[in-house]
């Protein structure tokens, strides 16, 4: 288990380079470094605090550099000495790009070696209720882009471009691995520049430009052959637009085959 140490550099701000081990790196850092940081940043950017406020400009700023192993240390400890369940917030809030959420981050963390699986009982606790409602939006847009995801087919892999607001690229990549298996895929976050590329056994995540889709000729034929009747089954007069977008938002359409015209 982590335990916590005397503090120093009260008003240091520290910066990682953006991944998820990066940040574990951090918190391991303030736990064996007696680190109190004021903010925490990524590499290159200018994070707001949770306030709304930059971050003074004379705060010192540290650069921690990213530890694979410190970072399994770190999340193996929240996973036994909290619960999966707060393990998984940690991981959702990041992804949910929230500007200056990196330092209630850290402090739901610290809350819960603290407390440990009793964490989000603690919601008086400012750092509680903002991840909590952080890994709810993140969770339900990876949730709801596992069925409005729609795959074409190309000569070398099936091909899925989506465009979300949070970066869940990770989370589907792990939710179609499980699921189409025996297929070689990409899902393209367009928004982002990168894509998972699965050959069948396994996925990586890397940066990708937009790319030059080429449809097989069935494929063509599918789209075409879906959206008519699709528009078929539309009867005019029991059309709800509000209730659709409560249903399909609107950010999700330019990717879906039916509601391409």
């Amino acid at each position: 288990m982590l335990t916590q140490k005397p503090r120093h550099n009260e008003n240091i701000s520290l910066t990682f380079d953006g991944t998820f081990e990066g940040f574990l790196s951090v918190v391991h850092a303030v736990y064996y470094e007696k680190l109190a940081p004021a903010t925490i940043q990524t590499e290159n950017s200018e994070q707001l605090t949770l306030f709304g406020a930059n971050a003074k400009a004379d705060v010192g700023s540290r650069f921690i550099s990213t530890d694979g192993k410190k970072a399994v240390r770190v999340f193996s400890a929240i996973r036994e000495k909290i619960s999966p369940e707060a393990a998984d917030y940690i991981l959702y809030a990041f992804l949910s790009e929230e500007n200056g959420r990196f330092l209630p981050m850290l402090q739901y963390i610290k809350l819960g070696f603290s407390v440990g699986h009793m964490v989000n009982s603690h919601l008086h606790e400012d750092c509680v209720p903002l991840i909590r409602k952080l890994a709810r939006q993140v969770g339900r847009e990876a949730h709801l882009l596992t069925g409005f995801c729609r795959f074409e087919e190309t000569s070398t892999a099936l091909y899925c471009p989506v465009t979300p607001k949070n970066d869940v690229l990770q989370l589907l990549a792990t939710h179609f691995s499980q699921r189409i298996m025996n297929e070689a895929w990409v899902i393209h976050d367009k928004t982002r520049k990168k894509a998972a590329i699965y050959d069948g056994k396994s996925y990586v995540i890397l940066p990708a430009e937009n790319a030059e889709i080429t449809h097989t000729a069935e494929e063509a034929e599918t789209r075409e052959l879906w959206t008519t009747f699709f528009n078929a089954l539309v009867i005019k007069e029991r059309v709800k637009p509000k209730l659709q977008r409560q249903l399909v938002p609107l950010y999700f359409r330019k990717n879906m085959t039916e509601f391409k015209q």
